[in-house]
């Protein structure tokens, strides 16, 4: 109903409840019962993926980019960000956790870095004992031309925390 309406309506002893609007993403507070997890895998063996978490109404309040490449083992961390309501609650450090699971022995680089992140990679180094150097290595095979998500997205079970 427009305002104009609502008004006329006010005006003549009706009713004028606004329809209920569901919060939008900056509304939601921080529930775990209600986010979601998904998986991008990449387009070729050392492609880009993400890993995201999304709000009730599809937003992704935290997402992690990155590249790893098996045969010369390194991993390159291409874009970390975890919205305002939902930083300092855990998600940047489980997000990395995935993204270096079954990779022991990968070194890491990460692109240049906010303010944010520059808080943030000493503290993951010192819980992971993986540093995270702020100088992106890249080997031939994360250069290669791939598409960079071939594969539809998957949904995971929330990473441990």
């Amino acid at each position: 109903m427009t305002l104009w309406k609502r008004l006329a309506a006010a005006f003549h002893g009706r009713d004028t409840a606004a329809p209920a609007v569901l919060p939008n993403s900056l509304e939601w507070r921080v529930d775990p019962d209600t986010e979601t997890w998904w998986h991008l895998p990449p387009g070729g063996p050392a492609g880009m993926q993400e890993i995201q978490a999304c709000a009730p109404d599809g937003y992704d309040f935290a997402r992690l980019v990155w590249q790893a490449c098996e045969v010369c083992r390194l991993g390159l961390i291409v874009k970390i960000r975890v919205t305002g309501p939902w930083q300092r609650h855990g998600y940047g450090t489980r997000m990395v956790g995935f993204a270096l699971r079954e990779r022991d022995g990968h070194r890491w680089t990460t692109t240049p870095q906010s303010e944010d992140a520059q808080a943030f990679f000493p503290v993951i180094t010192e819980s992971t004992g993986v540093a995270f150097p702020r100088q992106a290595h890249l080997c031939e095979h994360m250069r290669a031309r791939e598409p960079r998500h071939s594969q539809p997205r998957r949904r995971l079970d929330p990473p441990p925390s």
